[in-house]
């Protein structure tokens, strides 16, 4: 009659030996495996984010707590751009020109002066280019008797006080003597008066000053990056996301509405960042990948740990945190008594079946094969379980 696995030793054995031996022979007897089931475990990738946090308060590498030790440095300087205006502004380019009739009705010459201001009912003043005496009115008599007078005028050439088409005014718009000798005096312009032109010129808008902040913010922030990075050691790694920069109210060089072709603006400003040592970082990344991985999980198979810095948020003024993965290839773990518990009792196309659908199990060989129909062992102490080398990449 056929047994399973394993021969049982014979009766004749026993028999010759004595009650200690005997003890002994019936303990190996008990523990001796019967059957050998060798396992590959699976290989795969692990890749996790790992949160370390820097701190000017930390002393060491804390890999536990996920913490190493950061310094603070500083910097101030000077920050300066130059924007090109967007606005514009309309100005006069040349000053109109005419000719005014002054009117007397006195009964006296009036002088007046070059230089006297004549002007609309608007406000747009002209001078007179040559002085002029205007007579008076003369009287015209019928019978002896006074009937009606006619006024005494003078003509005379005006130029607009201020260039620019305002001074281009139609005929008759020209009422006003300014400050004139008598009271008597009058002003009327008979024809346009004309040759008055504008000019369009560039200019400081609002919107170049808002461009301008921006512009001055972000130099601030490369000079600061820059600067702070020739500052910082070889063995420190300058976080570059915990920048902060702070600036001055920045001094512009022309005020809005200014004719200019260009806007100049600078200001004072300091920068603050945090610095690490790399090598603090990647050690404890690295040990928090393998504490959060667990020990009875994987292991890793790797030549090392694989870190990446992902990148650094500011917390506050003495700390940050940096987000970094960690990828390693890694061997999962299989425990030899639970896998020989699961095992136990199975035929070996049972067990053939348990292995290849077990997660973790990549590869697999019973010992003795003597058929699928033959049963492991019913006790797990009688299988012996040996994790072989890794192979394979089951992900």
């Amino acid at each position: 009659m056929r047994g399973g696995f394993g021969a049982r030793p014979g009766r004749g054995l026993a028999a010759m030996m004595g009650p200690p031996a005997l003890l002994i022979f019936a303990t190996l007897y008990a523990l001796w495996p019967r059957a050998t089931v060798v396992v590959s475990p699976a290989v795969s990738g692990a890749r996790h984010k790992v949160v370390i946090e820097a701190s000017t308060a930390a002393a060491g590498v804390d890999v536990e707590g996920g913490l190493v030790p950061a310094r603070a440095m500083e910097d101030a300087f000077t920050v300066s751009v130059t924007v090109p205006v967007s606005g514009s502004v309309r100005s006069g380019a040349t000053r109109a020109r005419g000719a005014v009739v002054f009117i007397n009705e006195g009964s006296e010459p009036v002088s007046v002066p070059k230089g006297t201001v004549v002007a609309t009912a608007g406000g747009v003043r002209f001078r007179t280019l040559t002085g002029v005496v205007v007579p008076a009115s003369t009287v015209k008599h019928f019978t002896n008797v006074a009937v009606d007078a006619d006024p005494g005028t003078a003509k005379v050439d005006v130029e607009a006080e201020e260039p620019g088409t305002n001074g281009n005014v139609a005929a008759g718009r020209i009422t006003v003597v300014v400050g004139a000798a008598r009271g008597g005096l009058k002003a009327v312009n008979p024809e346009p008066l004309t040759g008055g032109e504008d000019k369009i010129t560039p200019a400081v808008s609002p919107v170049d000053l808002v461009t301008a902040r921006k512009r001055l913010a972000a130099e601030a922030a490369r000079v600061a990056a820059r600067r702070l990075a020739e500052k910082s050691p070889a063995n420190l790694r300058v976080l570059g996301e915990t920048i902060a920069v702070q600036q001055e109210e920045p001094v512009f060089s022309q005020a809005p509405l200014t004719p200019s072709a260009e806007l100049r603006a600078s200001c004072q400003a300091s920068a603050s960042v945090l610095a690490v040592k790399e090598a603090d970082l990647l050690k404890a990344a690295r040990g928090r990948f393998l504490l959060e991985l667990g020990a009875d999980a994987a292991r890793v198979v790797s030549p090392e740990v694989e870190v990446e810095i992902w990148r650094a948020r500011r917390m506050d003024a003495e700390t940050a945190a940096v987000e970094m993965v960690a990828s390693a290839r890694v061997a999962a773990c299989v425990e030899p008594d639970e896998l020989a518990r699961e095992l136990a009792g199975k035929s070996v196309q049972e067990a053939k079946a348990l292995l290849a659908a077990r997660p973790g199990v990549s590869g697999f060989s019973i010992y003795p094969d003597e058929g699928d129909e033959r049963r492991l062992p019913r006790f797990p102490r009688w299988i012996r379980v040996v994790v072989g080398r890794p192979e394979g990449n089951r992900s």
